[in-house]
């Protein structure tokens, strides 16, 4: 054996020898195997050390038994890759080894998961060149993690390449976001800029703080200082300007950048972005993702419902919208800073976003403009009470989509029907029924549905959604109890109560995926920056930060921790924003 080795000695209960196994660096070029993984000559010559080769497997006198041989391999499988990083510090995705047809048919590795791909060519590798030995071998491969081969074909270097993955970006994986298209619009953007005297680019100083930004710098102070700090290779790679002195790259100035974003315009801006987000949130998820809450147990149960069963409505995406404060931000009249969000319940994605006039009751005068460019068919829009208005369901379900929106005393009407038909519930029989323990307490939710009457008149009403919600401590001792009413459109064949309960309980991961996020990750209700629509442009920034990390996940990551793994590595930053290598305008 040659390259990098590991032996393994089996033995039995009696202590006896059974089987000898040994694994090595794998062949150079193996046309079966490669076909099998799809990668690049490139990539090969930087991920075959990822992959081992099965030279040596000997099953001894004392191991002649029935499945000794399987048993062996699956055992030294498990512990194969562990292994590999103890002895020579990086981890094995992938094993492969040869079988020749005329001494053995393989069925040990068969019956280890191994897949066969084919057959070698019978060329032998000798002092650099290749020998016909005429021995036509067939190839089998085995990935010893679900995601190998993804893995070793993939552009950039995924965290299970390293051996600590839990020191890299929480999972996030570089390979699943094609976000070359994002630059290019970015480069669309009108320079409002008068054209004497510019130095710097407009297009590369508003992806710089974008870059800046998605290393988790809040202020424009922060942003100045990563690209003073940025290395030549990051300036030239973002066609910063070439200073005619030194021939070096020169990073924009503290007042280059603030001017940049003072004259952008916020709603082209946004518009660029969150048209972006919303293409690539249908690219990255074709159906929704049942949010969970982090670190908890989760148990259902109830009735498949009615009418469609409990597939009904599966296909359906929710877009919550709500509003947030900008609390640090104040307008020249004295009025706090209002945004609108639309946000994905599925990817966590802003796909919309609009400033509000003057008070927080402006939201509802904002609500269509915010959701005129985002693609309603097949999206449920749910809301809070606020926007319980007849003007907006008109326009929701004239768009193709349907609406979930809470019933408060807003719209007493509604409101009045509401109560007296939860009043008629039977109360000890739930259509549906989930708890969830974790951050200290337990939820249960009970959920009811009831049709709407024809007398409240509110537009396309079909159904009542009545949630009772229950908090507990851990020793489940009730803390609170509380029964919230909500109105939809939806009806019995278009969703199940299941998926009812799923769009209304989303809603809320605009709250804990963006605004908490926001606030407490990036600090925006501490930030003092208030001049013209500059915290609106830092807003948006944000959220294509949090958009792209989470656009590149498997699942749901800690935003800081990702934040904090590429303000140390800003060539991830660049690759996460898709700026490809050796790029000089």
């Amino acid at each position: 054996m040659v390259g990098e080795t590991v032996r393994y000695a089996a033995t039995d209960a009696n202590g006896e020898w059974v089987a000898l196994l040994g694994f090595a660096s794998p062949a150079f070029s193996c046309g079966p195997r490669d076909q099998f993984i799809g990668w690049s000559r490139e990539t090969q010559s930087r991920r075959l050390r990822f992959v081992a080769s099965n030279q040596r497997f000997c099953i001894l006198p004392a191991g002649r038994r029935q499945n000794t041989a399987s048993a062996v391999m699956s055992r030294a499988l498990k512990r194969l890759s562990a292994d590999w990083v103890e002895a020579w510090g990086h981890p094995v995705m992938l094993v492969e080894t040869f079988v020749d047809p005329s001494r053995h048919i393989g069925t040990c590795y068969g019956a280890s998961s191994f897949l066969r791909v084919g057959e070698t060519a019978g060329y032998g590798r000798r002092s650099g060149t290749y020998v016909e030995h005429g021995q036509v071998k067939d190839v089998y491969v085995r990935a010893l993690h679900r995601y190998s081969v993804k893995v070793l074909a993939g552009t950039f270097d995924h965290p299970l390449l390293s051996t600590n993955p839990r020191s890299h970006v929480a999972q996030i994986d570089f390979n699943t976001a094609d976000l070359s298209s994002l630059i290019e619009r970015i480069e669309t953007i009108t320079d409002p800029r008068d054209p004497r005297g510019v130095r710097h680019d407009f297009a590369s100083t508003l992806v710089l703080i974008a870059c800046a930004t998605l290393a988790g710098n809040k202020s424009l102070v922060e942003l100045s200082e990563w690209c003073d700090s940025s290395s030549q290779e990051v300036l030239t790679r973002l066609g910063a300007r070439i200073s005619p002195s030194t021939g070096l790259r020169m990073a924009p100035s503290y007042a280059t950048i603030r001017r940049a974003a003072m004259a952008v315009d916020a709603d082209e801006f946004d518009l660029i972005i969150n048209t972006w987000a919303a293409q690539q949130a249908d690219l990255r998820s074709k159906t929704p993702v049942r949010p969970e809450p982090a670190d908890s147990d989760h148990t259902d149960s109830g009735d498949e419902g009615s009418g469609g069963g409990t597939n009904a409505g599966a296909d359906l995406v929710g877009v919550a919208v709500d509003g947030k404060v900008v609390r640090g931000a104040k307008r020249p009249d004295g009025t706090q800073v209002q945004l609108l969000a639309a946000l994905r319940h599925d990817t966590g994605m802003v796909i919309g976003q609009r400033n509000v006039e003057n008070d927080k009751t402006n939201e509802i005068l904002a609500f269509a403009p915010l959701l005129e460019p985002i693609k309603l068919v097949a999206r449920v829009v749910t809301a809070d009470a606020m926007h319980t208005q007849r003007k907006a369901a008109r326009f929701v379900v004239g768009k193709g989509g349907h609406y979930i929106f809470g019933v408060k005393e807003n719209q007493p009407r509604l409101w009045n029907a509401a109560v007296d038909v939860a009043n008629g519930i039977d109360l000890d029989q739930p259509e549906h029924e989930s708890c969830t323990r974790g951050h200290g307490r337990i939820d249960r939710h009970r959920v009811w549905t009831a049709p709407v009457p024809s007398s409240t008149d509110f537009p396309h009403a079909s159904r009542y959604i009545i949630i009772e919600r229950e908090s507990s401590t851990l020793d489940d001792v009730r803390t609170s109890i509380e029964t919230r009413y909500y109105v939809t459109d939806l009806t019995t064949d278009d969703a199940s109560i299941e998926h009812l309960f799923r769009l209304v309980h989303g809603h809320w991961s605009i709250e804990n995926s963006l605004h908490w996020v926001r606030d407490v990750t990036f600090g925006e209700d501490l930030s003092q920056v208030r001049t013209g629509t500059l915290p609106r442009i830092l807003a948006t920034l944000r959220n294509l930060a949090i958009g792209i990390i989470r656009h590149a996940t498997y699942r749901t990551v800690n935003i800081a921790a990702a934040t904090r793994q590429l303000a140390r590595q800003p060539d991830l930053t660049l690759d996460l924003l898709g700026i490809p290598r050796g790029l000089c305008k």
